[in-house]
């Protein structure tokens, strides 16, 4: 019951992101990657995760560093699960949403390959993992887990 009770209320947060554009559509407020990243996390009830470091994540994700010139990630936060757990949720902030599309797709294709060799049951979360982007296309969100219908609902409201 509690946790129906915090579900539904981190829900009612994620929405309270959101207000009316001048064409009566839902647009994203830019919340902070960081807030959007963490409220994910807490809503699939993801807390074993652990946050990526910045210039890890740059690395693992982008193969370029926070600094560099043809950078097109401006902020990004990401929580992985540890030891052969594919489970993951990244919120990032992009001047170029089709290039970080592809990059994070990169991303799957290798830990789906590596998830093939070392831990097969990872394979099926990576093939359903989502992958949306803003309307306006500033925020791309990558989540993989088990519970597939819940995190795509979390998603889709998260950037309603």
């Amino acid at each position: 019951m509690l946790k129906k009770f915090v579900s539904s209320l981190l829900a009612v947060l994620l929405i309270a992101g959101c207000s009316a554009g001048t064409d009566g559509e839902m647009v994203l407020n830019h919340k902070p990657v960081a807030e959007m990243a963490d409220g994910l996390v807490q809503t699939l009830g993801m807390s074993e995760l652990k946050e990526v470091k910045e210039r890890v994540m740059y690395g693992m994700f982008f193969e370029t560093r926070k600094d560099a010139e043809d950078n097109f990630v401006t902020d990004g936060r990401v929580y992985r699960g540890e030891d052969k757990n594919a489970d993951t949720v990244g919120v990032f902030e992009t001047t170029d949403k089709d290039q970080c599309i592809e990059y994070l797709n990169r991303y799957l294709e290798t830990q789906k390959a590596n998830s093939q060799m070392y831990s097969p049951e990872e394979v099926f979360k990576i093939d359903n993992a989502i992958l949306e982007t803003s309307k306006d296309g500033s925020v791309v969100v990558l989540v993989i887990s088990s519970e597939i219908e819940k995190a795509q609902t979390a998603v889709n409201e998260l950037l309603k």
